[in-house]
């Protein structure tokens, strides 16, 4: 796979775009959550027992067969232990945006995240601060 800085690089050069996408992967949410699973040696059934999903919901959102929201992507990312750069690209591929540090709940998020927290400490935390647990 193609480093991002190297495809900025390209992008923001002379290259045509032509030759460029053809360097770009077919990249999906699905595709790069097996991804992250593989390369974390992670199952699901251990994912999702570490999330507040229900449990046929999240082997939808798994199968592909149900779009999560914000909340169950961050969910499964804490339980995966996945770093900040790895969750913002779930997040982005979801279709739900990005944690943004000027944000104090998306702050608190990426503090624990950071930190390594799981699901029960980060609602915690959240929750110290009057802020909506992820649910």
């Amino acid at each position: 796979m193609v480093p991002t800085q190297h495809l900025l690089e390209l992008l923001q050069n002379a290259t045509p775009l032509p030759e460029i996408l053809q360097q770009i992967p077919d990249l999906d949410f699905l595709s790069y959550l097996q991804a992250l699973m593989e390369s974390k040696k992670l199952k699901r059934n251990e994912i999702i027992a570490k999330t507040n999903i229900q449990r046929n919901y999240a082997y939808q959102i798994f199968d592909g067969s149900k779009h999560p929201g914000r909340d169950k992507v961050l969910q499964i990312a804490i339980a995966m232990q996945l770093d900040l750069h790895q969750t913002n690209n779930l997040l982005a591929l979801s279709n739900n945006g990005s944690l943004y540090a000027k944000v104090k709940q998306d702050a608190i998020l990426i503090y624990a995240i950071h930190h390594h927290y799981d699901l029960m400490k980060t609602n915690e935390l959240l929750d110290a601060h009057g802020l909506a647990v992820l649910d």
